[in-house]
């Protein structure tokens, strides 16, 4: 299903993070963030490598650009990378005379505020949420938690899942796969149209603790990724079998979910993982 949102404000804070104006930029952009739904704060690392994701956040918002310093970096990261339309606003003008570091963050926020609020509203499309799927489990204890394992899909040995849903197929990674993982911050996916065989990787789920490849349990070509999880990467922890799904694929051949583990054969397996990576008994 499709829906309609106002399109995001793309935030670049200048790369000078140890100097005072680039402190300044990343100090607003994580207030503007923290109190308004629409604000993605972007990394100047991440653009200058065109990362997927951040390629993604990039092209479809509103860019504003804020210099901390006279080389005006993220400026012209910008318009190396092709948008002549971006509003900059150069902290040295608008708070140079300022002493007071906070003085200086309140006023770069409003300035930015005004801007924000001059962009005309604009709507796209996005993916909205599935409903909820009544879901049967296997349940077992391991260590301190219980692992959850979906009945009627069908697991890889990389721990990501697939459930046949007509001509396509839809995965994810297991519950097993997202414990080990803990809090799920960052998801980069490829892009729909792309063509994947099976066992190859696309994209990767990042977490203050790890970064875990995703690895395509099906060889096929993405018909849709899922986006909310560019804004919430936490359905991955949440509902790992619902909403926190990862791709839609048209598969080149069903008769490889034969070489896949079923969800009893698959429970067995990540116990003994678990065991192995966890190093303690299983209850």
């Amino acid at each position: 299903m499709r829906g309609y949102s106002v399109v995001r404000k793309y935030i670049l804070p200048c790369a000078g993070y140890d100097r005072p104006g680039g402190e300044v930029t990343r100090a607003a952009a994580e207030r503007l963030a923290k109190n308004r739904d629409d604000v993605v704060i972007g990394s100047m690392g991440a653009l200058f490598t065109e990362r997927p994701g951040e390629m993604r956040n990039y092209r479809t918002s509103d860019v504003f650009c804020l210099d901390g310093c006279g080389t005006d970096c993220a400026t012209e990261l910008v318009h190396a990378r092709g948008r002549d339309n971006a509003t900059s606003i150069s902290i040295p003008e608008i708070a140079g005379s300022v002493e007071d570091f906070e003085d200086k963050v309140r006023l770069t926020v409003d300035v930015i505020l005004k801007e924000l609020d001059k962009s005309t509203p604009k709507t796209s499309s996005t993916a909205t949420v599935e409903p909820s799927r009544e879901i049967e489990y296997i349940e077992e204890k391991f260590d301190k938690f219980t692992l959850k394992v979906a009945k009627g899909l069908k697991y890889s040995d990389n721990d990501f899942w697939v459930r046949v849903e007509g001509e396509h197929v839809r995965i994810g990674a297991s519950d097993f796969l997202q414990q080990m993982t803990s809090d799920v911050h960052f998801v980069e996916l490829a892009e729909p149209e792309t063509h994947v065989d099976m066992f190859d990787d696309a994209g990767m789920m990042e977490s203050i603790k790890i970064m875990v490849e995703i690895i395509i349990p099906v060889s096929g070509t993405i018909v849709e990724s899922n986006v909310l999880l560019e804004d919430s990467p936490e359905f991955i922890n949440e509902s790992p079998y619902d909403t926190g799904w990862l791709y839609l694929i048209k598969p080149d051949d069903i008769d490889e979910l034969e070489l896949l583990r079923d969800a009893s054969d698959y429970m067995t397996y990540a116990l003994a993982k678990a065991q192995k990576e966890i190093g303690k008994k299983v209850e």
